[in-house]
């Protein structure tokens, strides 16, 4: 809560980081950053993480304090002695084990690394939340920009209907004419139909994923802008960022000094006791050390064996997660690049097509050409329109893919 308060400030204050610096300008669609550092707070995978990292530090405390505790025994006897009569007797043994030399820094420095890794962990939970939000934000956008174009559509078709309608009946239109616009106006209002529940069925992802965050009006989906940082340089950013990598390699040491603590209870640790009696009535009393070796070795090998494979497996992890992260990194360049490019050839076809079917609108209009061309044309208009619109929404869901992984946008604090 605290680390929320203070970002929440800092957000308020500080003006937006400069778009040179983050590598990609703000996208104007998303809602404040203090509205989503709050959703994101609020996920529930992260306030699992969090309580992760409190399980993390208590068994931290626990390496730390070790395996051994003070004990306590006591004995109290009545001995009877023919001849001599009876006695009371007691004695009292305080023993505790002794952790042999290394053992306690490899148990503090494995807990230091499991905390250190459930730290990063709450930031991954974080990371992992904010590519799911983007990706239901960008849907959401894209769905009911999709609805608004689709009824667009059906207002085009039902103007053509009721101005044919009123031809027909003067005898102006052919009733061919009429009945090829309400075709086109009934399919049109089918893909609105579907497009509605789309964007409904989206808006309820939202709302279940980030409850109070989508606004009542949805935000426009603009233009896709390219980076300011070269797509070469964002493959090496993000594995240099990547908090997988880093959660990989904190718990491969852990298990690593797992393996050498392992190593060094070869050597058993020793109970070292005080003890006092009382014997005979208290005529006998007494002190004493005691001190008691485990002999057997054949556990502690077997256990050593299993750390040192746990820890062979850990650094495999570890390589796995570099090229997993890489990968990803590949991918997001690809992604964004692909995406960048795919949008402006559909932003520039849909510009053609508009301007095509304006000319045919006017020459229907002049008895230059019929209905069929006409409606031809408006249904290729918008479908250039509805490419447009699927590829603007990749290029920006790839975009915003691509800065999340680099942890920019709402994820810079993890890195300045």
């Amino acid at each position: 809560m605290k680390r929320l308060v203070s970002l929440l400030a800092l957000l308020a204050l500080a003006p937006a980081a400069n778009a040179a610096e983050q590598g990609l300008a703000r996208p104007d669609f998303l809602p404040a950053d203090t509205q989503i550092m709050t959703a994101l707070e609020a996920s529930p995978s992260v306030a699992e993480a969090r309580a992760m990292l409190g399980a993390a530090g208590a068994e931290a405390r626990v390496l730390a304090a070790g395996d051994h505790e003070l004990s306590m025994a006591t004995t109290l006897d009545q001995r009877r002695i023919r001849g001599a009569g009876d006695y009371s007797e007691w004695s009292v043994q305080l023993s505790r084990g002794l952790r042999t030399p290394g053992k306690r820094l490899m148990d503090m420095k494995a807990g230091e690394a499991g905390v250190g890794a459930a730290r990063d962990g709450v930031e991954d939970a974080v990371h992992q939340a904010s590519l799911q939000l983007a990706d239901l934000w960008v849907a959401w956008l894209e769905a009911e920009a999709r609805a608004n174009l689709d009824r667009a559509e059906v207002a085009t078709y039902a103007r053509d209907v009721a101005g044919l309608k009123r031809r027909v009946a003067l005898k102006d239109a052919a009733p061919l004419d009429l009945q090829q616009a309400e075709a086109a106006l009934a399919r049109a209002q089918a893909q609105a139909a579907e497009t509605e529940g789309l964007a409904a069925a989206r808006r309820a992802e939202l709302d279940a994923g980030f409850p109070g965050l989508a606004p009542p009006n949805p935000p426009g989906l603009s233009a896709p802008q390219t980076p300011h940082r070269p797509f070469e340089a964002w493959r090496t950013l993000i594995p240099e960022r990547s908090h997988e990598i880093h959660i990989a390699r904190l718990l491969a040491d852990r298990q690593g000094y797992l393996a050498r603590r392992a190593r060094l209870d070869r050597m058993p640790d020793p109970t070292l006791g005080l003890r006092t009696f009382n014997e005979r009535g208290g005529e006998e009393t007494g002190f004493g050390l005691t001190l008691s070796v485990p002999l057997g070795v054949a556990r502690r090998s077997a256990t050593a064996d299993r750390q040192a494979a746990e820890a062979a497996a850990a650094e495999a992890r570890w390589a796995r997660m570099v090229r997993e992260v890489g990968r990803i990194a590949e991918t997001d360049v690809i992604a964004a690049r692909s995406g960048l490019a795919a949008w402006k050839e559909a932003a520039t076809a849909a510009q053609a097509t508009e301007v095509s079917g304006g000319r045919i609108q006017r020459a229907y209009e002049l008895g230059e050409r019929d209905l069929a061309d006409l409606l031809v044309a408006r249904r290729q208009t918008f479908e250039a329109q509805r490419q447009e619109l699927a590829a603007r929404a990749r290029a920006n869901a790839a975009l915003l893919k691509l800065a999340l992984d680099a942890h920019e946008l709402w994820l810079q604090e993890d890195h300045e």
